[in-house]
């Protein structure tokens, strides 16, 4: 079963402040949303508890997405430290959100996913910035245990080639950690501003191939995606679109989804926000009474 997400409160909608936009979130149909920390993040135990207990309420799967604005593969030690900061002020507010009993999707025995762009290569080697990735990860990991913070490290499915985090790189490094503390986020949007064919069903097979191969078969059944239309060039990523553009087509990844019996939550990145999920919920629900039949 997929989940149907909005990145956010509605826009369509009036509330103001997470907890009310989950409220709206259910009185749409739709299934979770992802809490926004893209502008920044402070660690508020009130606030988190409050947005758990409103998800708890309405039966709304809970994920965040940690600021933009970070690299883990920065030279400079502070911009590093500040990078692991962000993600884990991000994990703590997703976490006590899930002590407050948040559903988390397909993975709410480990809560909710937070989603990360990793960083970007600064001209270093492929190999270099696997090497340090890789102990960056492990401190993240560290972290976790030490707080003990019920989360799943989710590094994002990036738009561009300067950026870490091609879907090669997120299964040859999440391999390496269990699925519980590392399940990669996958942005088709993203995946096809890289270069890559997405216009069929067996090209999205393509992803759910690679993914069974390195992460396992439970790694399908706890999928964490984003999905909107977009613009693109040689350089990758331009901006966003809705998905009446059909660049990615949504149609044959619900085809996809459906007969590899996906499981997890699908983000709208679209501009159109909730309008473009609820335009995939049907589509996939339909989808899937027929592959039923």
């Amino acid at each position: 079963m997929m989940f149907f997400s909005t990145a956010g409160t509605p826009l369509s909608g009036k509330a103001v402040g997470t907890d009310a936009g989950i409220r709206e979130v259910r009185q749409l149909g739709l299934d979770a949303l992802e809490w926004e920390f893209v502008r920044g993040v402070r660690y508020n135990a009130a606030l988190a508890q409050r947005v758990g207990e409103t998800a708890r309420e309405n039966g709304i799967s809970l994920s965040c997405h940690a600021p933009y604005f970070l690299n883990l593969l920065s030279d400079e030690p502070k911009k590093k430290a500040y990078s692991k900061h962000l993600i884990l002020e991000s994990a703590r507010m997703l976490s006590d959100a899930a002590k407050a009993g948040a559903p988390g999707g397909a993975s709410s025995e480990h809560g909710g996913r937070v989603v990360f762009h990793a960083g970007y290569f600064l001209k270093k080697p492929a190999a270099q910035a696997l090497a340090e990735m890789r102990e960056e990860f492990k401190e993240l990991l560290r972290k976790k245990r030490e707080e003990r913070l019920r989360i799943v490290f989710a590094p994002e499915l990036t738009g561009k080639p300067t950026a870490w985090g091609s879907l090669d790189e997120l299964c040859e490094l999440c391999s390496e950690f269990a699925l519980e503390d590392f399940n990669p986020c996958i942005d088709f949007a993203h995946h096809l501003a890289r270069g890559n064919a997405l216009k069929t069903s067996a090209d999205y097979e393509k992803i759910f191939d690679a993914l069974e191969r390195s992460l396992g078969a439970k790694a399908l059944r706890s999928l964490h995606c984003h999905f909107s239309n977009v613009r693109y060039s040689e350089k990758g990523e331009i901006n966003h679109l809705t998905i009446d553009h059909g660049a990615p087509p949504f149609a044959p990844l619900a085809q996809a989804l459906a007969e590899r019996k996906c499981g997890g939550v699908i983000v709208s990145e679209s501009p159109n926000n909730e309008i473009d999920a609820l335009e995939m919920k049907h589509v996939y629900e339909r989808v899937s009474r027929v592959s039923k039949k």
